[in-house]
């Protein structure tokens, strides 16, 4: 037989039908039936094939799946992987910074001790075998005078005529008043909920953030080493850096952070670092 005889025969062979029945067991009655040849059920097997490998071709290109096969996803990439985890690890630094300021902000205004944050542990080294003289000399002398001096002149100030045009921050009763002693280094006074607080005087937002204890805080950097505090905000309405007119509306009146009991504004003045009571300047 030639070798096109038996091509030929294999190919009547596949193109013969077969009949596929379903019966019923018990009565031999016959369900359905179809028939179908090997060439009917070779093409069917290869369009099947074709659909199967498009579908998942598809499927790994346009979707996630593609990583698992070792392919880039569209959606996450290894680049948009590596900056993301640059900006949470920039994020982090930069909200460990600001707590870090807001408490040793809290420390300073309180007149309690804090811990230096430029502090480097390494830098021990250079100490050990430093031994610092500490003897008097004519200059440290010089320079205590000046600076007695000066403080002597500071304080002084507290009553120029520069202080003469406060703006009362808020109106109201003041219910604590000023008392260094007892580390009560600004004055309550109590006030409808919601009342706007303005500035005292002109000068720039330097502080603007929440501490647990103290709530909404907002903090004022006025000319001659003035520093004007508002604490317990039920929210505030400058950014950092905003410079502000006195008069301008700065915050909302509230009743946030835990030492309080009721809606209230704690105003605090400091000159130089020191605290001054607010009442030898504004009427409430």
């Amino acid at each position: 037989m030639s070798e096109t005889s038996k091509i030929k025969s294999w190919y009547n062979r596949i193109r013969e039908k077969h009949k596929l029945t379903f019966i019923n067991d018990s009565t031999y009655h016959e369900k359905w039936s179809f028939r179908l040849s090997s060439l009917n059920l070779l093409t069917l097997l290869f369009f099947y094939t074709i659909i199967v490998i498009i579908s998942l071709f598809l499927l790994l290109r346009y979707t996630p799946l593609s990583g698992l096969v070792g392919g880039q996803s569209d959606h996450v990439s290894p680049e948009q992987v590596q900056q993301n985890s640059l900006m949470i690890d920039s994020l982090y630094e930069q909200t460990n910074s600001r707590q870090m300021y807001l408490e040793d902000l809290y420390h300073i205004l309180n007149d309690e001790p804090f811990n230096d944050s430029t502090y480097n542990k390494n830098d021990n080294h250079l100490d050990e075998n430093y031994s610092p003289d500490f003897s008097k000399n004519k200059e440290d002398s010089l320079l205590r005078l000046k600076i007695e001096n000066g403080s002597q002149t500071i304080e002084s100030d507290n009553n120029s005529a520069d202080y003469e045009f406060f703006f009362a921050p808020v109106k109201g009763v003041v219910s604590q008043s000023f008392n260094a002693q007892k580390k009560h280094f600004g004055v309550d006074v109590i006030t409808k909920k919601d009342d706007p607080i303005v500035a005292c005087l002109d000068g720039t937002v330097i502080l603007n953030g929440w501490m647990a204890s103290e709530g909404n805080i907002l903090v004022i950097q006025h000319s001659s080493e003035l520093i004007s505090v508002y604490k317990h905000c039920s929210q505030t309405l400058k950014r950092m850096g905003e410079t502000v007119t006195k008069g301008d509306p700065i915050g909302i009146v509230g009743n946030s952070g835990e030492n309080t009991s009721g809606p209230h504004l704690h105003f605090e003045l400091w000159k130089n670092g020191k605290p001054i009571n607010p009442q030898e300047f504004i009427s409430f």
